[in-house]
């Protein structure tokens, strides 16, 4: 191999290398820029979600909401000491005061867990309904049978699980002109929306027959579809 040759391949040799560096390093380097700017930008902002409540877990002072669906469906809000939660006059509130079956407004941070469903840091809950009804129980599921006498005579048969210890996976529920029917954000949608088949959730008081399965009175239905 003559002179010319072998400076050539040390010449290709040490470019390869210069360029392989700055290959591998460049992306790095991007990355944590990029990652650092939107974290920084995501912790400083919050948004408004609305959706009914589905589930509470607790955990001494902290606590998981569930809403806007049940399984995987919807978002979970971490709350704790420093979240807020009232009345929509402003009235204060304590997260044991919150129950299955209450619309809220919930101002939440950017930021949110990669789960499914996703988890994200809450600092504020308004409650969207006039009152609170403590005691509620909550059925999802497949909408198996509905019937009407009347335009204000509606009875419907949710079969699926329970949403509480105390709530049946299985439920006839009669509907009054003083349930609410809403879509999974809590927006009041036409009763007439509700058909055999429907993923629901049905929201009533603890007074239930003892026939099978049990029948009770409607307080709140979530077309979840």
């Amino acid at each position: 191999m003559n002179l010319f040759m072998k400076k050539s391949l040390v010449l290709m040799s040490l470019s390869a290398l210069i360029t392989a560096g700055t290959a591998y390093a460049a992306p790095t380097d991007l990355k944590s820029s990029i990652n650092g700017s939107i974290s920084m930008k995501e912790e400083a902002k919050k948004v408004q979600t609305t959706g009914v409540i589905t589930s509470i877990r607790m955990d001494g002072d902290n606590g998981l909401i569930h809403i806007q669906g049940v399984g995987t469906d919807g978002l979970v809000l971490n709350v704790g000491k420093e979240t807020v939660f009232q009345m929509l006059d402003g009235t204060k509130l304590s997260l044991a005061d919150l129950h299955v079956g209450l619309t809220v407004s919930a101002e939440h941070s950017m930021v949110m867990t990669m789960s499914l469903p996703p988890q994200t840091p809450t600092s504020k809950v308004t409650v969207l309904d006039a009152k609170t009804q403590a005691g509620l129980l909550g059925t999802a599921g497949v909408m198996e049978e509905i019937r009407s006498e009347s335009k204000d005579d509606l009875r419907i048969r949710i079969k699926g699980e329970g949403l509480t210890e105390s709530s049946p996976s299985e439920v006839v529920l009669n509907l009054t002109k003083d349930t609410a029917v809403v879509d999974k954000n809590g927006d009041k949608i036409a009763t007439s929306k509700l058909m055999k088949g429907a993923n629901v959730i049905g929201f009533y008081g603890p007074t239930l027959t003892k026939s099978l399965p049990p029948m009770g009175i409607a307080w709140k239905i979530v077309i979840a579809d």
